[in-house]
């Protein structure tokens, strides 16, 4: 594992206790598990055509086109930020834990600093059934099957988080990194993207997305983040990237 998205990855995100109300596309997925991407696509538009200023069918119709990012990087990138600018609902200022997950999930955190990854799984995947839509405890799952090398699970949960929380930047920074590891460039360039239509101020995810780049070849693009990312933070590994961009030109 990369060091550098390794360090950035854990900073970004074991503040991990204090996840999000999932819209139920896991249940509509489902039910439509032998239907193509691109009829479930058709059919959720005509949704979005019908009622063109819910954020909730933008949000699930942006879902769908990142099941195919390779093809659908653009339209998923787009609804998105239809999503966000139709007022997408992240996560409620006075959010309650459950008593006894928040105990469960102290006691993983625990384990998990301790690098007794297993351990913390069992406790944080208990107290997720206490409190299943809770995107903090999804978020440390994810970290803690990252931290065991399982990038399907960590992304998985990571998800999971989003649909809780979908205007989170850590939960967005987060699964953007751990798609880095995984070598899933284009996924990661989208959903460090995706920051930009949630806090158009904030600059840290600038450097991922030059990583991104750089990973798909398009060094002009890398170049450009990596110095925008230098504008708010000083980091002599985007120097050095910057250079090893130009070389590889």
């Amino acid at each position: 594992m990369n060091s550098t998205v390794r360090f950035m990855v854990v900073a970004a995100a074991i503040v991990l206790l204090p996840l999000y109300p999932a819209f139920n596309y896991q249940a509509m997925q489902g039910a439509q598990q032998d239907v193509s991407l691109e009829s479930r696509i058709s059919q959720l538009q005509q949704e979005v055509q019908a009622d063109s200023r819910n954020p909730d069918l933008h949000f699930e119709l942006s879902k769908l086109y990142e099941e195919d990012v390779g093809r659908y990087y653009d339209e998923a990138l787009s609804e998105f930020g239809l999503a966000v600018d139709h007022g997408l609902k992240g996560l409620p200022k006075l959010f309650r834990w459950n008593t006894k997950a928040k105990k469960l999930s102290d006691s993983g955190a625990e384990l998990y600093r301790k690098e007794q990854y297993d351990g913390a799984l069992e406790l944080f995947e208990s107290a997720l059934e206490l409190d299943p839509k809770n995107p903090y405890i999804a978020g440390n799952i994810g970290m803690a099957y990252l931290m065991k090398g399982d990038y399907d699970k960590a992304i998985e949960y990571e998800r999971k988080a989003i649909d809780s929380d979908p205007l989170s930047i850590h939960f967005h920074r987060t699964l953007g990194f751990m798609q880095l590891e995984q070598g899933n460039f284009r996924g990661a360039l989208l959903n460090l993207n995706k920051i930009e239509h949630i806090d158009s101020k904030y600059k840290g995810m600038y450097f991922g997305i030059g990583q991104a780049h750089q990973g798909l070849g398009e060094y002009d693009k890398a170049i450009d983040a990596y110095k925008t990312y230098l504008k708010d933070h000083k980091s002599d590994e985007a120097k050095r990237l910057i250079k090893e961009c130009k070389r590889l030109k």
